[in-house]
């Protein structure tokens, strides 16, 4: 299945877990991407490591959704995040 980026952001120091939520035996996100796939009608929010390999994801209903959810768990405010 093929996906779209449609933003992604690289964590900094300063987007610290805001512990809101509880990811248990995953490590800290090194970037998030959000992207939309062939033919689904949400977004996924997408927890990569490092080398951009995604761990874990998150589906929302629209990219609104997906951007309050990266600043629920890591202070991520949406003018920081990069268009792709």
């Amino acid at each position: 299945m093929k996906a779209v980026v449609l933003s992604r952001i690289v964590l900094t120091p300063a987007h610290k877990p805001t512990g809101k939520t509880l990811h248990v035996g995953m490590p800290q996100p090194s970037e998030l991407r959000i992207v939309r796939y062939d033919g689904q009608q949400g977004v996924s929010l997408l927890y990569c490591d490092e080398s951009g390999q995604e761990f874990t994801d998150t589906w929302h209903q629209a990219l609104e959704d997906a951007f309050n959810q990266a600043d629920f768990e890591f202070t991520v405010k949406r003018h920081e995040w990069s268009d792709e």
